[in-house]
């Protein structure tokens, strides 16, 4: 057992990865505090799930520039843009707060800083990701990604408990100052962190060269990489129709289905996450993983089934153990993922090469418009059964074109 803990747990070892993850955690349970706290007050003010799949959309806007953040992340400053991604979550945040204390907060603002926040979103994942290999090592890398998930998930259990119990009890100004205490702590935490990488180690080249020619050396590595291509296509299919159950569709499911306010939510959306917790610590604490493309591929269609039984799902109680399920196997599919592209992409292209693996996050403002779409003129019913059988039509699309993703095996420390 002891082994198997120290194996589970090994990145904790590494001091700044502590930081790291401490900084993650804030900067995560604020994020999902926000998610329920605004999605609610959306529904609310405007009684349309379109409007809250707008909304959830412009949370991503930062995926069309995600190429360009991924080639500034490998050709400037590391800690810099780290810490200017923190901080902009915080300017956000902070703003909020003060308009809703004002009395002038609304859905037109509400829609702008959704927009500005899905900017410094992309940045952050990228140079977050791009920069855990240099802290952890290769060695701890596979454990390193488990644990960053694990953190998220955790967060992503609490984060909407807590703000679905702050909603109901303070509203949205009193809540925020919440929010602001927990994203000036993770920017805080960020700023500790010694040894970040200022530039990539031996990529001159990048300095000199354009972003544009970094931009199109990063799609030409990709090209080359068979397994990349398809790896890229399952993570747009599973944005395009997967996330927008949590996204949105949960929400809208628990308000006209459920009958239930944003205190269930919260724990709808907490039970989720607890299944995708229990996913990452499975594939954390194992040794190896070499048949990670397979289980990928079994936790992506599983998760889509896991949705189509979510539209017959009409009561509170019993979605609860269901949804632990879905997110389960929504960890056995991202989290595989992840350590995929890590792997299998050379150090002085991970910036560029996530950059592109944000731009496939593109598929999820347009699977929130669409699911809002569907679920505002057909029902949420209809919406949560077609993006199931969508998303595992793709699934075996993908794997019809990209057989290399589950023939192609390497051992994964």
């Amino acid at each position: 057992m002891r082994e198997v803990a120290s194996r589970t747990f090994s990145s904790f070892s590494v001091p700044g990865f502590r930081l790291m993850w401490s900084a993650d955690i804030a900067l995560n349970w604020a994020e999902f505090m926000e998610i329920i706290i605004l999605s609610w007050f959306v529904l609310e003010q405007t009684e349309s799930p379109l409007a809250l799949g707008i909304f959830a959309a412009l949370r991503f806007t930062g995926t069309l520039a995600a190429p360009f953040f991924g080639v500034i992340v490998d050709k400037f400053g590391r800690r810099l843009i780290f810490l200017v991604s923190r901080g902009s979550f915080l300017l956000t945040s902070a703003t909020i707060l003060i308009l809703s204390f004002l009395g002038l907060l609304n859905i037109f603002a509400i829609l702008l800083l959704s927009a500005f926040a899905g900017l410094s979103r992309s940045m952050d994942m990228i140079v977050r990701q791009s920069i855990l290999p240099d802290v952890v090592g290769e060695l701890r890398l596979s454990n390193g990604v488990a644990l960053s998930r694990m953190g998220r998930d955790v967060t992503q259990i609490v984060g909407p408990v807590c703000g679905g119990i702050l909603m109901e009890v303070a509203g949205v100004g009193f809540s925020y100052i919440i929010v602001v205490s927990l994203y000036s702590l993770s920017l805080f935490l960020i700023f500790l962190v010694k040894g970040l990488p200022d530039k990539v180690t031996g990529a001159a080249s990048i300095a000199s060269s354009s972003v544009l020619n970094n931009l199109v050396e990063g799609f030409r590595y990709v090209k080359s990489e068979r397994l990349l291509v398809g790896l890229l296509a399952v993570a747009f299919v599973v944005n395009l129709t997967a996330f927008p159950l949590n996204q949105t569709l949960l929400a809208v499911s628990a308000k006209e289905v459920m009958g239930v306010g944003a205190y269930e939510l919260g724990w709808l959306v907490g039970a989720y996450s607890f299944g995708s917790l229990i996913g990452t610590l499975a594939i954390g604490s194992l040794p190896g993983l070499g048949s990670a493309g397979k289980i990928m591929f079994i936790g992506s269609v599983f998760w889509h089934i896991g949705i189509i039984a979510m539209a017959f799902m009409e009561w509170f109680y019993p979605s609860i153990p269901l949804l632990i399920l879905v997110g389960s196997a929504q960890s056995f599919s991202m989290v595989t993922m992840a350590m995929m592209i890590l792997r299998y992409t050379s150090p002085e292209m991970r910036g560029r090469i996530i950059g592109l693996r944000q731009l496939a996050v593109y598929g999820l403002p347009l699977g929130l418009l669409v699911s809002g779409y569907v679920a505002e003129d057909f029902g949420v019913f209809v919406a949560l059964v077609m993006n199931g059988i969508v998303g595992i039509v793709l699934l075996l699309m993908s794997l019809r074109f990209w057989p290399v993703m589950i023939s192609r095996q390497r051992f994964m420390e």
